[in-house]
């Protein structure tokens, strides 16, 4: 650890530049030629008008800004009331002076039309869709989790909180151009934590260059929280209720709070946000269960009845410091905590028949689980010359603790004998991972750019799982240590070829070294492995108006830590997992060809095929406990084919002045053909879905929103998902000079969203159909106070591409 600190001191002070630096002082006068109070004073990049230094005069108009450098600059002066103010100054070894700089009054007339430019909902840039959820009146008053779903394209599976894109597993899921190392089920956790209103935009990158790491075959989906823009200091308070309403169910109440701060100076940006939410909510489970015996007769068939409530209390807290060293070196720190704490009952009730005997059976699981998550971040970015040439280094460690206590209460009725059984199940775990990251840019020429780099990571997780459901009651442990070490290097040029003509060329490599380990040191699972992932992207702008791209990737999805654990963990009385500790990662090879129009249609054709596929499966247990049926669950690679071909549209247009649509199709064919054991899956299998959003500007302070999904499912894996859908309802309203926004949303009106899905395997026939609290009426508020009215372009140590992401510390 030391060595990499170490290292990180070194580039800080290797890189520390100090040029000859000059003040710049005036004074800002009214009409009158009296101070002008608290005016803006920014000094922009000429070339791009890019933030260069910033300040507000004082109450008698008065400002100096220290440590220009010498250069030609863009003077930009602002005040409430008076017209911009703007003058081209040279900035040399001696003190500039600026002198009295007079406003003039901004007279506005009767019938002034004002524009004001807005994101729209939905952006394509390049490969990449984005979401701007401020732009919507529907996106207010969620979950981080909830907010995934309106998203054209993503669906998350309400039983195992899986985040799926278009259908398909084997999703990234980033944080600010940063991976989060986390297992499924701990992400769900931390994403329920966040706050929509936290949540400035959404990105759903589907052909990441060699810069990504090379995991999450089917996309990356990165979430950008909100950071400060403004010059000065600025805060923003939120306040959020919610409430949904059930015949059978009952009431389900939602509030969250929140308080976001940032702070913009000469030479440090500081933010730090906090916020709340708590939940209650409910889902369903009806199931028809036919277990098969050897020779795929009837032995027992089940129905499944079940109903989840539960409360979620999440908090979540940001700080980041990012401090200009020098005019071309920044350093920057990030801390975050995440702490999640739930309590769920569960009733099932089960109806069990078979030749000679009918039983019903009532659980009643009583669930507390909590989740702690602590992410630390050091950074730093180096510009070495005005040609671009940058380099980028960061160093991340990641603490997440899980805990889960369950207590079951079963009853069983048989043959008119009564029994009572009390199982428990305890399940805490430990997560750290440590990463270190460079990236470097260089502009060869003016038309060729090199980008390279390295990556490391370790992670290592310690899981305990008791349980008490075989015959003696007694609570069996199991521990299972899994530890995995991945370092990667890539390199990207991009060429200009012709002024119409861009080719970029990458070539990543990966090395991959997992360990699992029981308490004692055994080795239960081991594995080396070695991956290149080129890429190439090639667009062709054949008239002003309309862009081909071309592309190929190579991707990988590698299991979690939890699929290679063996030891048998029981969840119910009727259903446990076992890992495999020879599964191998699956590979995705896909290529793509987009037609742009206008930057704003588009259409997608792409083809993937997927080698080494893995996917759950199920067995019916008839020996591990003798007399029970259980069903097995575990992962496994299926020998076959698998490859799907797709269509995507995207077609945003204004009907009116005041309408606006966003439609999104997305469709293709699942060409699959594998078998395991006696169950088989060859199709050829249409699927697809489509986005509607609808946006209408009543006044200049209202809007309202009208947005709707509808999907065909399909299959993965020996599962098939049914048709779904719902709408949404939303209005937005400005209040206070703008300062202050009021947003009601109205989800699923019809309650008309919900799961179906059969499931075959070898010797087990699943139907079923679930539920979830999704139709909720919300009501959020939003104060914008500080200094609002100067914005500048931040200097990110951390923007760009960002980021890749492999799925590290998996468990």
């Amino acid at each position: 650890m030391s060595k990499i600190f170490t290292l990180l001191s070194l580039l800080v002070i290797t890189t520390f530049q100090l040029a000859a630096q000059s003040t710049v002082s005036g004074r800002v006068v009214d009409e009158k030629k009296q101070g002008s109070s608290f005016a803006n004073i920014l000094i922009l990049n000429k070339k791009d008008s890019s933030f260069v230094k910033g300040g507000i005069a004082d109450t008698d108009g008065y400002f100096t800004l220290s440590q220009v450098a010498g250069n030609t600059y863009l003077l930009s002066i602002t005040a409430i009331g008076y017209k911009k103010y703007y003058k081209t100054i040279e900035v040399k070894s001696a003190d500039l002076a600026i002198g009295d700089v007079q406003l003039e009054v901004e007279n506005q007339t009767l019938g002034e039309v004002v524009v004001t430019a807005k994101k729209p909902l939905i952006e394509r840039t390049g490969d990449k869709m984005i979401l701007n959820v401020e732009a919507s009146p529907i996106t207010s008053g969620l979950t981080g989790l909830e907010l995934l779903e309106k998203v054209p394209g993503i669906t998350v599976d309400k039983n195992s909180e899986t985040i799926k894109l278009k259908g398909k597993s084997g999703v990234l899921v980033m944080i600010d151009d940063r991976q989060t190392y986390l297992s499924e089920e701990q992400l769900a956790a931390f994403l329920k934590t966040l706050k929509s209103d936290d949540i400035e935009k959404i990105e759903v990158i589907t052909n990441p260059s060699a810069r990504y790491d090379a995991a999450g075959a089917t996309g990356i989906i990165n979430i950008k929280t909100k950071k400060g823009k403004n010059f000065g200091t600025n805060y923003i308070l939120d306040l959020g209720l919610g409430y949904s309403s059930y015949k059978e169910q009952g009431n389900f109440p939602k509030n969250s709070q929140g308080i976001t701060m940032s702070t913009k100076k000469e030479k440090f940006a500081l933010y730090a946000n906090v916020s709340r939410n708590y939940n209650t909510w409910f889902n369903t489970q009806n199931e028809n269960q036919r277990l098969l015996g050897e020779s795929q007769e009837l032995d027992e068939t089940r129905i499944n009845k079940g109903l989840n409530k539960g409360a979620n209390g999440n908090w979540n807290a940001k700080v980041g410091l990012d401090y200009d060293l020098s005019k071309n070196t920044v350093v920057g720190i990030t801390a975050l905590a995440a702490i999640s704490d739930n309590n769920m009952t569960r009733t099932t009730d089960q109806l069990s028949q078979t030749s000679s005997l009918t039983q019903q059976i009532n659980m009643i699981r009583n669930q507390i689980g909590e989740n702690r998550n602590y992410t630390f971040n050091t950074h730093l970015k180096q510009t070495f010359d005005t040609s671009g040439t940058s380099l980028n280094v960061d160093f991340d460690m990641i603490f997440n603790r899980d805990y889960n206590n369950s207590l079951f209460k079963t009853t069983t009725i048989a043959n008119e004998n009564q029994t009572l059984v009390n199982n428990q199940i305890i399940a805490p775990s430990n997560t750290h991972t440590f990463v270190l990251k460079s990236d470097f840019i260089k502009n060869l020429s003016k038309k060729v750019k090199l980008e390279t780099g390295f990556k490391t990571s370790f992670s290592s997780s310690d899981k305990d799982f008791d349980d008490n459901f075989r015959d003696n009651g007694a609570l069996v442990n199991s521990f299972f240590r899994f530890k995995e070490n991945i370092n990667a290097g890539y390199v990207m040029l991009n060429s200009e070829l012709t002024k119409k003509l861009n080719l970029q060329l990458g070539l990543r490599g990966e090395q991959t070294n997992t360990l699992g380990e029981d308490r004692l040191g055994n080795q239960i699972s081991k594995q080396n492995y070695f991956n290149l992932f080129p890429t190439v992207s090639l667009n062709q702008k054949v008239t002003k108006d309309y862009t081909v791209s071309l592309g190929y990737s190579r991707r990988i999805n590698r299991p979690w830590a939890n699929n290679f654990n063996t030891f048998k963990r029981f969840y119910s009385p009727f259903q446990y997992f076992e890992g495999n500790p020879n599964i191998l990662p699956s590979l995705n090879n896909s290529i793509s060809l987009t037609h742009t129009f206008k930057d704003a249609f588009s259409f997608s054709f792409s083809f993937v095929n997927v080698d080494q596929f893995a996917s759950d499966v199920y067995d019916v247990d008839t020996t591990y406990i003798p007399g029970k049926r259980l069903v097995r669950e575990s992962f496994e690679n299926i020998k076959g084919k698998v490859n799907w071909w797709s269509f995507d549209v995207s077609l945003p247009f204004n009907v009116t002045k005041w309408w606006n649509v966003n439609i999104n199709i997305w469709s293709g064919i699942n060409v699959y053909n594998y078998q395991r054991a006696d169950a088989v899956v060859n199709v050829s299998q249409p699927y697809g879905g489509t986005y509607i959003q609808q946006t209408f500007t009543l006044t200049k302070t209202l809007t309202a929103e009208l947005s709707g999904f509808v999907t065909s499912g399909e299959t993965w894996g020996f599962e098939t998902g049914k048709p779904q859908g719902n709408f949404n309802i939303g209005f937005k309203k400005f209040i206070w000079d703008k300062k202050g926004t009021i947003k009601l949303s109205i989800d699923d009106p019809a309650n008309l969203n919900n799961f179906r899905n059969t499931l075959t395997t070898n010797n087990l026939v699943s139907t079923g159909t679930y539920r979830w609290d999704n139709q909720r009426f919300r009501v959020n508020f939003t104060y914008n106070f500080g200094n609002t009215n100067v914005k500048v372009n931040q200097r990110s140590v951390n923007s760009g591409d960002g980021d890749g992401g492999g799925k590290g510390g998996r468990n």
